[in-house]
């Protein structure tokens, strides 16, 4: 069995955290990244343990053999601003990483609240982006065009998962007639119902199911309970919302009869026990399906694509047992399954990957022979599938593995697990298949 694990997450100008191993450095032997990574906060839970790998991969990067022929003599310098989870903030960061540090690149800035903040500066720099960890459709163009494309997300966004939403609803149940779509008025659940909607209208099969779409501005599941009896006929219900709308929603549905038992599908960000509201271990509970777009668990070596995860996550493990500077070591293990950790392993890997491209072409490091080489060829992404940027596409991860929730034998819903259903399956070959 494969387990899946995936969440995803003041204006004064604090001093910023900048590190670069292997001794004092010219500019020139430098490849100057930055981001903004809260450390306090409503996001800190995400942010610290995202940020201390981070700071972690950056000083074994410098340091190991591996990397050696990739850096080529230079170091990654890493410039790190604490946001603190303000939007307002963050912005103001970006700014300056942009305009006064004159980083190289952006690579992997936290949170949804800096995406959306700093969308303008982000589009219109011209300085490489890489990753963001947020799944919002800020950074998503349909295709970028002229300095948009040097925004370069990887992590799954809603709206793409919403349109794999859809064909896993018709395509994982059984005589679907009707789908229920209950959606927050946040930028989550409005892109993840727009993605719902765009390939609802792509399906021209004669018969196709209904949709009933139901919005919602609360967390509260009492006064949600009229939108989810507008669903409870329904086949299947999308929860389409993160962490606290998702909750509400179940509880509301589990407090309805007729709804209870439907199975309910949400987004990856909620594929985590610790999302799961406490209905769901009840016998005659509906089953919770997600996304997941990080395997590292996976028996064997199926395939090629599996290996690859396989030696990526080895990788991320032996950091993190070396480190002696960031991870606590009380939380070793922890980390090794902390999917936010993960994120910047991911992040920054990501971003290697174009640097190791421009050294096979022999062209030099500039923003624009960057960008030619991550458009050039797909991108293989660590411990997860992949994305392809040519041709402008900036729609991130469109591959994502199909899971569902697992009750304990005993104990809080936390102490469940998400099994898998289905492996890592793109928009395009769900379409085949709903086809069939």
């Amino acid at each position: 069995m494969k387990k899946v694990f995936f969440s995803l997450l003041a204006l004064l100008v604090l001093p910023a955290i900048a590190f670069a191993s292997g001794g004092a450095q010219t500019q020139s032997n430098e490849i100057h990244i930055g981001a903004t990574i809260c450390s306090e906060g409503a996001y800190a839970a995400v942010g610290v343990p995202y940020g201390n790998f981070y700071k972690v991969f950056v000083d074994y990067i410098n340091q190991a053999p591996e990397y050696k022929d990739l850096l080529k003599g230079r170091t990654i310098k890493a410039t790190i601003y604490d946001d603190k989870g303000d939007g307002a903030a963050g912005k103001t960061y970006i700014e300056k990483l942009i305009n006064d540090d004159k980083v190289f690149a952006l690579v992997g800035i936290l949170g949804t609240w800096n995406v959306v903040a700093a969308k303008n500066e982000l589009e219109t720099c011209g300085i490489p982006s890489v990753y963001f960890g947020t799944g919002s459709s800020a950074q998503m163009f349909e295709p970028a065009t002229g300095n948009q494309r040097y925004m370069m997300g990887v992590q799954p966004l809603y709206k793409t998962e919403g349109r794999l939403m859809y064909l896993r609803a018709v395509t994982q149940f059984q005589n679907v007639k009707k789908i229920g779509v209950i959606y927050s008025t946040a930028d989550d659940g409005l892109s993840l119902m727009s993605g719902i909607e765009a390939q609802a209208a792509l399906d021209t099969r004669a018969g196709k199911p209904a949709i009933v779409y139901q919005q919602i501005s609360s967390t509260d599941a009492a006064s949600i309970g009229p939108q989810v009896t507008a669903v409870q006929d329904c086949d299947v219900i999308v929860a389409a919302g993160n962490q606290a709308y998702f909750k509400a929603i179940y509880s509301a549905a589990y407090a309805n009869s007729v709804a209870r038992p439907k199975p309910m599908i949400t987004t990856y960000v909620n594929a985590s026990p610790t999302n799961i509201p406490t209905e769901a271990i009840n016998q005659g509970a509906g089953v919770i399906y997600a996304a997941a777009w990080v395997n590292y668990t996976e028996k064997g070596t199926e395939s090629a694509e599996a290996a690859r995860r396989q030696k990526d996550y080895a990788e991320y493990c032996k950091i993190v047992d070396q480190d002696t500077k960031y991870i606590p070591a009380s939380e070793k293990q922890a980390y090794k399954v902390n999917a936010y950790a993960m994120s910047s392993y991911i992040a920054l890997k990501t971003f290697l990957i174009g640097i190791d491209r421009l050294n096979t072409s022999g062209k030099p490091l500039t923003a624009q022979n960057y960008l030619e080489a991550m458009e050039s060829a797909r991108v293989p992404v660590a411990i997860s599938g992949g994305v392809n940027y040519a041709g402008g596409s900036r729609i991130g991860l469109d591959a994502l593995a199909f899971i569902k929730y697992q009750p304990p034998a005993s104990g809080p819903a936390e102490n469940g697990t998400f099994v898998d259903v289905d492996p890592m399956t793109s928009i395009d070959e769900l379409i085949a298949r709903m086809s069939k």
